[in-house]
């Protein structure tokens, strides 16, 4: 399976115990050349708005395909995962959503 920038896609997140894990949803934000190598650089969503300013919040007006609850992208929780690990795709982020991304988590970077 392909994956692009702003996918929304299941993830599976695995318990402090490492025996077991939960399905959870994540944004792509690398591009080919990383996908090359069989990773994918993501970033965590959650249900659960946190009041630290780490919180971009999703409608469904920001998405291609409605999502099953209010959501919240955490601009720092980023990670890389191999791509043959990811359960499959659900939606994407519309262009500006996932510029907003970028640019939010270009600010706690810089």
């Amino acid at each position: 399976m392909n994956f692009h920038k702003g996918d929304i896609v299941i993830i599976p997140v695995p318990f402090t115990d490492n025996k077991g894990y939960k399905l959870r949803p994540a944004v792509v934000i690398s591009n080919e050349t990383v996908h090359q190598t069989g990773d994918v650089m993501i970033v965590q969503i959650t249900s659960k708005l946190k009041q630290d300013k780490l919180s971009i919040s999703i409608t469904n007006d920001d998405v291609t395909e409605d999502l099953p609850a209010k959501s919240y992208i955490r601009v720092h929780k980023i990670f890389v995962l191999e791509q043959r690990l990811i359960k499959g795709k659900v939606s994407s982020l519309k262009i500006a959503k996932y510029q907003e991304l970028i640019q939010r988590i270009n600010q706690i970077i810089e």
